[in-house]
């Protein structure tokens, strides 16, 4: 019990002052890293929008979750998977291909929009990648507000020890808020870079999600107390009214 008490204490722990001091150079080294390189010009105007835009909103996103909801970052950053029965295993397992080929398409769709920039190939004007770069921030705002109302939300699919369905908020219109707001984000990452040709890649990370929740519903069904009562409330994957 003691031990028990103690694990959720430390789980509900805000992350050092230090490490939120960090997180912002730390997302805008990074961006920068995967922008500017390939596109061949530290100069570029469009690439400074998306990767200073991108770095604002998810340091500011991540340091309020760590104010209102530490246990999600912690959370998120495990890499290890917990409470799987044989029931879930299988569906669960689907993240050995699944999630390598969500990140290659992730950053694939951002390295066409860098090239595409490099070797001039058809480039869509600023006033569209600045409309880009907004609704890309929305899926970003769309998808950390899905994340802070779900404090059990994980990037593997797994299901924690004592975890409970979550049916407000973003979740009681879509059963999937999270990925609907990263669906909006992965499309219109190349658009912020003013890239058609990114839209490719892009649009296979958006399926990748899509066919995750697949293999995530097959293992809630079988795991999770009350989700397909859950599913009947709720019948709308990641976009109202529709699908």
């Amino acid at each position: 019990m003691t031990e028990q008490r103690i694990e959720t204490d430390k789980m509900d722990q805000p992350l050092s002052l230090w490490l939120m001091l960090f997180i912002p150079f730390y997302v805008l080294g990074l961006l920068s890293l995967v922008v500017f390189p390939f596109a061949g010009n530290w100069s570029w105007l469009e690439g400074w929008i998306f990767v200073v835009s991108l770095a604002l909103n998810l340091s500011i996103s991540t340091i309020i979750m760590n104010q209102k909801n530490p246990r999600v970052l912690r959370n998120r950053s495990k890499m290890r998977k917990e409470g799987l029965t044989k029931a879930t295993k299988q569906s669960a397992s689907s993240d050995r291909f699944i999630l390598p080929l969500m990140g290659i398409s992730f950053f694939g769709a951002v390295i066409v929009a860098d090239l595409g920039h490099r070797f001039g190939w058809y480039a869509l004007p600023l006033w569209a990648a600045l409309a880009g770069a907004v609704i890309m921030n929305i899926g970003v705002i769309i998808l950390n507000t899905a994340t802070l109302q779900n404090a059990y939300a994980s990037k593997l699919l797994d299901i924690n020890k004592g975890q409970v369905l979550v049916d407000t908020g973003l979740y009681g219109r879509v059963r999937h808020p999270l990925y609907t707001g990263g669906t909006i984000m992965m499309l219109f990452m190349p658009v912020a870079l003013g890239s058609l040709w990114g839209l490719i890649p892009a649009a296979m990370a958006a399926l990748t999600l899509v066919v995750r929740i697949r293999f995530e519903e097959e293992m809630l069904l079988k795991g999770m107390e009350g989700y397909a009562d859950y599913q009947s409330r709720v019948p709308y994957k990641l976009i109202p009214g529709i699908y």
